[in-house]
């Protein structure tokens, strides 16, 4: 999958992160749309409360959005912030960068049925005019003047938008859960929730962090039955093997998504 790799993000950015390596001051993170670039998130940045135990808020493995805080150009390290970014704007975040993922995705196929050989030539020319693989479709799909006089070749432009027509006729049902998970096990707690969200995330299901003990639940099929048919497995399997603890679950009302070609993909 072809995805633009930036250099730098800018202080003050919404930035996806995945936790690599918890300590006792904070957390090393790896900012995937930036070369894996390591970052640190320091402990008071975590949450707005008292913490007494880092990984009741945190675990490795984890994909948070973080708020880029600071930046150290002598030492070439960076902070970022978890506290600070509000859960509606980290969703949101979220969002994009999976509809970016998905969008590479259709653009990788498109090249591969236009059996243009340098791909990596392709990718550069459709995000020097488009910026990101989501402006370049979204302009595919209404035609614009900027899409019709894009460089890209006349075959690939077809390939698009066929990939991109065959894709809108795969509705697609998003389910949202809030779950509350918490366990009394004093003794490896941190353990057993890090392997009973992994064999929830396992299941298909994208698992969010929001706040301690909650954590949103996100399943996606192109059958809604399915859809909550992978909340039901990750329900029995966290009531099988949550031994000692607290685990509740609500559904989240989502807003109804506009008539968007882009949501539809």
């Amino acid at each position: 999958m072809l995805m633009e790799q930036k250099a730098l993000p800018n202080v003050g950015e919404l930035v996806i992160a995945n936790i690599s390596k918890i300590g006792k001051f904070g957390a090393y993170c790896r900012l995937p749309e930036y070369n894996d670039l390591e970052v640190f998130l320091p402990i008071r940045e975590v949450s707005s409360g008292w913490i007494k135990n880092i990984r009741e808020f945190i675990h490795e493995g984890q994909r948070i959005v973080c708020e880029v805080v600071f930046y150290d150009r002598e030492k070439n390290t960076i902070d970022v912030s978890l506290k600070r970014v509000p859960a509606a704007k980290a969703k949101a975040r979220i969002r994009s960068y999976n509809l970016e993922k998905r969008l590479a995705g259709l653009f990788a196929q498109a090249a591969k049925t236009s059996k243009e050989e340098n791909k990596e030539a392709l990718a550069s020319i459709a995000l020097s005019e488009f910026k990101t693989y989501t402006e370049l479709v979204s302009n595919a799909a209404e035609n614009t003047p900027q899409f019709a006089a894009s460089k890209l070749p006349k075959r690939f432009k077809e390939a698009l938008l066929k990939a991109l027509e065959t894709n809108r006729k795969k509705r697609r049902f998003v389910v949202s859960y809030i779950m509350k998970l918490y366990t009394y096990n004093t003794m490896s707690g941190a353990t057993e929730l890090r392997k009973l969200l992994g064999e929830v995330r396992d299941t298909g299901i994208e698992v969010s962090y929001i706040g301690a003990p909650r954590y949103r639940l996100v399943s996606e099929d192109v059958d809604y039955t399915k859809a909550e048919d992978k909340i039901r497995r990750a329900e029995a399997i966290i009531k099988e093997r949550l031994t000692k603890g607290v685990f509740e679950i609500e559904k989240e009302k989502l807003k109804k998504a506009k008539e968007d070609i882009l949501e539809e993909i």
